[in-house]
C-alpha cells in the first residue's frame, strides 16, 4: 500500500494518494493542488490514477478534480444526493460522476475505501474508512474529509441546507467513534483553515482513540452539549462559500486557472519542445533515442520501436539514464500521459541532457498510428527456472555488484553473465547474437531497461524476467555467492 498526505500551506488544506503496488492502481482524495503534482507522485511509485474521490462539495478552494480526471481519464466519485432532496440540498452534482452512498465500497487493488455519510459540515459530505485487505479487513485509517478535524469538529454555519448543522455533525461523530481506538485520522484541513474551529490543531494526523479522549468538542455527553460547546468559539464569515461550492459540484462554471494543469515553469530554466508523433518518429530516425516511461510489464506489450524503457521514478532515473544512454545521447519522451513526458523533459534538460523534446500524443496513439511498433517477451520466475535447468539462454543479471553478494545463480550448466546496468552501454559486445538473452533484477525494471536498450542494439531473442526478480527467485531456488570470476 502507498499512502500519501500533500498539504496545500496556503489554505491548511490535506489531500491524500493512495495506492495498491500489486495492481498499480491508486486514488486521489479532496485534490486541490495542480493535478500534475498528483500524478507525477503516483507515476513515480509505478502507479496510476484510477479514482479521483471528493468527500463533499468544498466551500474553501476550487476543487482540481475534474482536471485531473481530463488528465487521466479516471472517474470521479463523488456523494452526489440527486434523489428527492437533490435541489433542496443543493447537493446534486452536474457532471459525469459515480455517486457514493453510504456503505458503498470503492476498491484500488487490494484496498478498500468504504463510504460513511457523515453530514453536518455539508448535507453529502462523505468520510472513507481505508481497508488495506491483505493485512487486515478492518479500517486501518479513516479519511474524515470536513467532518472530524484534529482537536476540533468542522464547522456547520458555512450552508443553509437541510443536513447541516452542529445536531447532524454530532451525529456523525458518533458513527465515527464507532471505529477501534487505533484507527489513524486523515482530515481535509489542519489548523488555519476557516472549516473549522480556532482550536484546530496544526498537527494534520491522529487517532480515533486520541481524538476520542482529548478532543475538547468529543468530551460532550450529549448532543445538547456538543451545540451548547460547538457555539462558543464564532468563526468569521466566508464570502465565496457558495461560489467554491456551487463550482465544485458543477452548477457554476469553473474559472479558466482551474481548468487547466499548472505546469510550475518557473522551476525550468529551459522548455523542452512539444513533438507530434510524426516529428518524434523522424527525430528517431536521426539518431534520438525515444525514451518510454510506462511500468516495465506495459512497455513490453508494444512500444515504439527502438525506445528503450525507462521507468519513470524520480530517485533513479536520470542517473540510470545517464549510465545507459549518456547525457549527450539526443533524447525525446513519450508516456501514458503527455503532460508526465513533458515533465520528465524539462527535469532532464535541468540536468545537462540533450533533449530533443517530449511527445505531445500517449503512446496509445503511436501503437494506433501505423508507426513501427516492437515488442519483448516478459517471463517469470518459472520461466526463469526452466532456462535455468535447460542451459538453453544466456542470463543476464543487471543488478548492481552489492546485490550480487546476496545471491546469483550457479554459473554451471547455464551461461550466467552478471554486467550492472551501468556496464552495459560499454559491455553489450560481450554478448552472443544467435542465443536467447534473459534479463533479470530484481523487479524486471531495470532489466527492461538493458532489454530494450539490447534491442535497439540489434539482438532479437530477449526475454524480460518481471515483475519480480532474484530475490523472489532466491527464496525458491538455489543462489550462491559469485565467483570473482563471474563479475569480470
Amino acid at each position: 500500500m502507498i499512502f500519501r498526505q500533500f498539504l496545500n500551506e496556503a489554505i491548511s488544506a490535506a489531500s491524500y494518494l493512495i495506492g495498491c503496488v500489486q495492481s498499480g492502481e491508486s486514488a486521489v482524495v479532496d485534490p486541490g493542488l495542480p493535478p500534475e503534482e498528483y500524478l507525477m507522485a503516483a507515476a513515480d511509485k509505478g502507479l496510476r490514477i484510477t479514482a479521483i474521490i471528493e468527500t463533499h462539495f468544498h466551500a474553501d478552494y476550487f476543487s482540481t478534480g475534474r482536471a485531473l480526471a481530463a488528465l487521466t481519464g479516471a472517474p470521479i466519485y463523488a456523494p452526489s444526493r440527486d434523489d428527492i432532496e437533490n435541489e433542496i440540498t443543493g447537493a446534486s452534482v452536474h457532471y459525469p460522476h459515480i455517486r457514493v452512498r453510504d456503505g458503498d465500497e470503492i476498491r484500488i487493488g487490494n484496498i478498500i475505501l468504504r463510504a460513511i455519510h457523515t453530514p453536518g459540515h455539508t448535507p453529502e459530505h462523505m468520510a472513507y474508512a481505508v481497508i488495506d485487505t491483505p493485512r487486515t479487513g478492518e479500517p486501518w485509517m479513516v479519511l474524515t474529509g470536513d467532518s472530524l478535524f484534529v482537536n476540533d469538529v468542522a464547522r456547520t454555519d458555512l450552508v443553509n441546507l437541510p443536513l447541516a448543522g452542529p445536531e447532524v455533525i454530532y451525529q456523525s461523530m458518533q458513527r465515527l467513534l464507532e471505529l477501534p481506538d487505533y484507527c489513524e485520522i486523515y482530515p481535509a484541513h489542519y489548523g488555519g483553515s476557516a472549516c473549522g474551529g480556532k482550536q484546530m490543531s496544526g498537527k494534520p494526523v491522529s487517532t480515533i482513540g486520541f481524538e476520542r479522549r482529548f478532543n475538547w468538542l468529543l468530551q460532550a455527553h450529549d448532543a445538547q452539549e456538543f451545540v451548547a460547546l460547538s457555539g462558543v468559539v464564532p468563526r468569521e464569515a466566508v464570502e465565496s462559500v457558495l461560489i467554491h461550492r456551487n463550482t465544485n459540484r458543477g452548477v457554476l462554471p469553473l474559472p479558466a486557472e482551474a481548468t487547466r494543469a499548472a505546469i510550475h515553469h518557473r522551476h525550468h530554466h529551459a522548455e523542452a519542445p512539444a513533438l507530434s508523433l510524426q516529428q518524434a518518429y523522424e527525430a528517431t530516425q536521426r539518431g534520438a533515442v525515444l525514451v518510454d516511461l510506462r511500468p516495465a510489464l506495459t512497455f513490453a506489450g508494444g512500444y515504439p520501436a527502438g525506445a528503450v524503457n525507462m521507468t519513470f521514478n524520480k530517485s533513479n532515473m536520470v542517473e540510470r539514464a545517464r549510465l545507459l544512454l549518456g547525457t549527450g545521447t539526443p533524447l525525446a519522451f513519450i508516456g501514458d500521459i503527455p503532460l508526465l513526458a513533458q515533465e520528465t523533459a524539462n527535469l532532464f534538460i535541468e540536468e545537462g541532457f540533450n533533449i530533443v523534446g517530449y511527445v505531445q500524443e500517449p503512446v496509445s496513439a503511436w501503437l494506433s498510428s501505423g508507426l513501427p511498433v516492437e515488442r519483448i517477451a516478459v517471463g517469470d520466475l518459472d520461466a526463469l527456472h526452466h532456462h535455468v535447468q535447460n542451459g538453453d539462454a544466456v542470463i543476464l543479471d543487471v543488478r548492481e555488484p552489492f546485490e550480487w553478494e546476496k545471491g546469483v545463480i550457479p554459473n554451471g550448466s547455464v551461461d550466467v553473465r552478471l554486467i550492472s546496468l551501468g556496464e552495459i552501454r560499454q559491455r553489450w559486445r560481450e554478448l552472443p547474437t544467435d542465443r536467447t538473452i534473459v534479463t533479470v533484477c530484481e523487479s524486471g525494471t531495470r532489466a527492461s531497461a538493458v532489454a530494450s536498450f539490447l534491442k535497439r542494439m540489434g539482438f532479437s531473442d530477449l526475454v524480460n524476467i518481471a515483475p519480480q526478480g532474484m530475490s523472489d527467485y532466491g527464496r525458491k531456488h538455489e543462489i550462491v555467492r559469485p565467483e570473482p570470476a563471474m563479475a569480470t
